[in-house]
C-alpha cells in the first residue's frame, strides 16, 4: 500500500468518525444547555403518627420503690461474767426465746465455795465485833476496881513514909509501896488507852464486817450469774459456746435480736429528701412490702443522721409490726408513700423521655418541657403512672406517649 492510499484510509476509518462523534457531543451539550428549566416540585414534610395523653393537674401522694435491709435496733452479745465450764446449753441457733428464758447454765460448785468463804468471813468479822464489845465492857469494869486499888496503895504509900520518917519502918518498906503505886498507875494508864482506843477498833471491824458483806453480796451475784438468761424476747443469732468448755469472765456465749426492735433500712434518694422533712412534725409517713405473700405495714421512724456522700442519699429506719417473723439481713422491696402535693401530673412511663423531660404537641408539632420527677402512683386500673410537675404543664395539654427515637421540638407529628 503506498502512502497516499494509507493517508486516504486513515482518514476515513480514523478521523471522520471521530469528527462525527465529537459533532454529535458538541450538539448534544448545546441543546442540553439551553433546555428551558422546568421548576421542582417541592418536598412533602413526613408527619408522624402519635398516641397522645391529656394532661390533668391533680394533688397525689407519690409512691417510691425503696430498696433496704431488715435490721435489729437491739442487738445483744450475752457473755459469762464469771470463771466457769459451761453446764447445759438450753437454746440453738434460730430459736425464739422468751425474756427471762435460762439459755446457758454454768457449773456453780467452784462459786458456791467461794460464797460459803465470804460467808465464813463475815461470821468471824461479827464475832470479833461482839468480843470488842465484851472487852471494853470487862475493861471499864476493870478500870473502876484498878482504880480503888491506887486509892489503897497511895493510902499505904502515905503510912510508909510516915513510919520511916518516925524510924518505925525500915526504907524497903516505903520502896515496896511507892513501885506498887507506879506499878498500878501504869496498869490504869494502859486500861484507860484500851478503853478509849475502843471507837477505832470497833470502827475498823465494822468496816471489815461491811467489805465482807460486800463480798459476800458479789459472791451471791455470780452465783446468780451461773444462769445466763434472755434480757427480752428474741431470737439467737449464734451460740457460742458448748458444754464443758470453760469459760472466763467476758467470753462471748449468746448472741440474740429484740424481735419488737426490727426495723427496715433503706437508703432515700436525695431529690426525695424534701418531701420527708414534714414528718419532724405534723405527718406519720408509711410505706409497705410483701412477706410471705401478705403486705406488711411500715412506718417511717427516723432519718440518718449522717448523710451518704459516697452514695448520694439518706438512710430511713421504717419500724414493723409486733411479732413480725423476719430473718435480719433480708434484703427487701419496700413502696413508701410520700406526703401529698399539689398541681402534679400523673402520666404513663412512655411518656418521660429521659429522667426530667416531656414533650408537649402544640400545633401538631413537638416542644420539649423540663419536669421535676416527683415519684409514682397506682390509679384505680392497677396501673403504675409516674408524677412529674412543672410550671409549663397546663390542664388539657396533650403529650406525646409514643417513644420516637428522633423526638425533638419542633417534629411534626399527627394525634391518632
Amino acid at each position: 500500500m503506498t502512502s497516499k492510499s494509507f493517508f486516504i484510509f486513515f482518514l476515513k476509518a480514523i478521523v471522520l468518525p471521530a469528527l462525527i462523534l465529537g459533532a454529535a457531543a458538541g450538539v448534544f451539550m448545546y441543546m442540553k444547555n439551553t433546555k428551558p428549566a422546568v421548576p421542582a416540585e417541592p418536598m412533602a414534610e413526613k408527619s408522624w403518627g402519635v398516641a397522645t395523653y391529656e394532661v390533668q393537674l391533680i394533688d397525689a401522694a407519690p409512691e417510691v420503690v425503696l430498696y433496704g435491709a431488715i435490721e435489729a435496733g437491739e442487738t445483744v452479745q450475752l457473755s459469762a461474767t464469771v470463771n466457769a465450764f459451761v453446764d447445759k446449753v438450753r437454746a440453738d441457733k434460730g430459736d425464739h426465746v422468751k425474756q427471762g428464758q435460762s439459755l446457758v447454765v454454768l457449773d456453780e460448785r467452784e462459786l458456791r465455795l467461794t460464797m460459803d468463804q465470804r460467808q465464813a468471813s463475815m461470821q468471824d468479822v461479827a464475832a470479833r465485833i461482839q468480843q470488842e464489845i465484851e472487852r471494853v465492857n470487862t475493861d471499864r469494869k476493870a478500870y473502876q476496881i484498878e482504880q480503888q486499888l491506887q486509892a489503897f496503895n497511895l493510902t499505904n504509900l502515905a503510912r510508909q513514909e510516915e513510919l520511916v520518917a518516925n524510924n518505925m519502918a525500915p526504907a524497903s518498906r516505903l520502896e515496896d509501896a511507892t513501885k506498887a503505886v507506879h506499878q498500878q498507875q501504869l496498869s490504869l494508864l494502859n486500861r484507860q488507852s484500851n478503853i478509849n482506843n475502843h471507837p477505832h477498833r470497833l470502827a475498823q471491824l465494822e468496816a471489815a464486817a461491811a467489805q465482807s458483806k460486800s463480798q459476800l453480796a458479789f459472791a451471791r451475784l455470780d452465783l446468780e450469774r451461773t444462769t445466763i438468761t434472755a434480757p427480752f424476747d428474741g431470737r439467737i443469732l449464734s451460740v457460742d459456746t458448748a458444754a464443758g468448755n470453760r469459760v472466763r469472765n467476758g467470753d462471748r456465749v449468746i448472741r440474740m435480736y429484740n424481735t419488737d426492735s426490727l426495723e427496715v433500712r433503706s437508703q432515700v434518694p436525695a431529690r426525695y429528701l424534701n418531701y420527708l422533712q414534714p414528718n419532724k412534725t405534723n405527718q406519720s409517713l408509711s410505706a409497705h412490702m410483701q412477706h410471705n405473700g401478705k403486705s406488711v405495714v411500715l412506718t417511717l421512724d427516723r432519718l440518718s443522721a449522717e448523710a451518704t456522700g459516697s452514695r448520694g442519699g439518706t438512710d430511713a429506719f421504717f419500724t414493723l409490726p409486733a411479732n413480725q417473723d423476719v430473718e435480719i439481713g433480708r434484703n427487701v422491696q419496700i413502696v413508701m408513700q410520700l406526703p401529698k402535693v399539689q398541681q402534679v401530673v400523673a402520666i404513663p412511663s412512655l411518656a418521660l423521655y429521659g429522667q426530667n423531660r416531656v414533650y408537649r404537641i402544640v400545633d401538631s408539632r413537638l416542644q420539649a418541657i423540663a419536669v421535676d420527677r416527683i415519684g409514682d402512683i397506682t390509679d384505680a386500673d392497677g396501673q403504675s403512672l409516674t408524677l412529674v410537675r412543672s410550671a409549663d404543664l397546663q390542664d388539657h395539654d396533650l403529650l406525646l406517649i409514643t417513644q420516637l427515637p428522633n423526638a425533638v421540638s419542633g417534629l411534626l407529628v399527627e394525634a391518632r
